[in-house]
């Protein structure tokens, strides 16, 4: 039997309240408005007219009678038996090992290193790459790791990027190059100064657009890594940067300029912005000379993804994530 009652009106209303009445006998089928559908016993909620409560094997959820698209009559009540369940495992186990290459021990294995990955101790976390690249060599565990980076905790995602890159740093190439796009300051972080360990210049200009990082920390980052990639060309954007407000961009750019040019710079060293400035015009150029206000920002402010450990100064773990939302 399949009732079915489109609601469009109050009369409709009481006719579609009448006919959840009428299933509430046996087994349904719940059809939602919103398209979900699940199977369960549908019964009126006493003292409560057009309330009526759907049991799922052991759960039970409650709506209104207008969130209710249409009850299809049948035996199915939500509830499996212990062979369907088992049988449902199997059958989603054969896929993952399908999709995956990996079995079932395998994948409980690579997850339970990832999930370890969420610490701050330095010592835990490369003790956990390295057994992450000792998987590598027994079985693909890169890709099966570089599938769920996606969908990760940002209380993870770095440290899981920086455990790929080791694993394969050629195919973590692009994970990197995605990472520094990050909507979270600290994957975008963890990309750049992997891309600075693995020396790859190719990716020069993404790096440079760190320097004009909401975020401090990629500024920082980004500076560092390009000073030790000896791109003397941004040293027009690490002048800009000597009056930062924050005294950590601004003695990370004086260190880079001092590195930059260590072997060329007068005595005494130039200091002020205007010396600095001096300075570069004197040189001879090589490249294009790369300008702070000219540079496209590695993500938008307003999109940031914050944790209550960053806005709590680390308090605890398992934080909550949200937006930022400026202005």
């Amino acid at each position: 039997m399949l009732e079915k009652v489109q609601m469009k009106s109050g009369w409709q209303h009481v006719l579609l309240a009448a006919a959840l009445v009428a299933a509430t006998a046996g087994a349904d089928t719940v059809y939602l408005k919103n398209g979900v559908e699940f199977d369960g016993v549908v019964t009126p909620v006493p003292d409560n007219p057009g309330i009526f409560k759907v049991t799922a094997g052991e759960r039970s959820l409650v709506y209104r009678a207008e969130e209710i698209d249409r009850v299809e009559k049948n035996e199915k009540t939500g509830k499996l038996s212990k062979e369907e369940i088992l049988a449902s495992w199997e059958e989603q186990n054969r896929i993952l090992t399908e999709e995956t290459g990996l079995t079932a021990e395998q994948r409980s294995l690579v997850m339970g290193l990832m999930f370890e990955l969420k610490t701050d101790n330095v010592s835990k976390r490369m003790a956990v790459r390295e057994k992450l690249i000792g998987l590598q060599k027994e079985f693909d565990a890169y890709s099966f790791l570089a599938n769920q980076l996606p969908g990760v905790s940002i209380l993870i995602a770095p440290n899981l990027l920086e455990a790929l890159a080791y694993m394969d740093s050629s195919r973590a190439l692009e994970l990197l190059q995605g990472g520094a796009e990050n909507n979270y300051f600290g994957t975008r972080v963890m990309a750049i100064e992997l891309l600075g360990r693995l020396g790859h210049t190719g990716s020069k200009d993404l790096i440079v657009r760190g320097l004009a990082d909401h975020k401090q920390e990629v500024q920082i980052s980004a500076i560092y890594v390009l000073a030790g990639m000896g791109a003397r060309e941004v040293t027009p954007a690490l002048i800009s940067l000597l009056p930062n407000p924050d005294e950590r961009v601004s003695n990370a750019s004086r260190e880079a300029l001092q590195a930059l040019w260590a072997n060329t710079l007068p005595d005494p060293k130039p200091g002020t912005v205007d010396e600095w400035t001096a300075f570069w015009t004197a040189q001879e150029k090589s490249g294009t000379p790369v300008q702070l206000a000219d540079l496209k920002a590695l993500s938008n402010p307003e999109e940031e993804i914050v944790s209550s450990i960053d806005t709590n100064h680390g308090a605890g773990s398992g934080a909550e994530t949200t937006v930022a939302s400026e202005g």
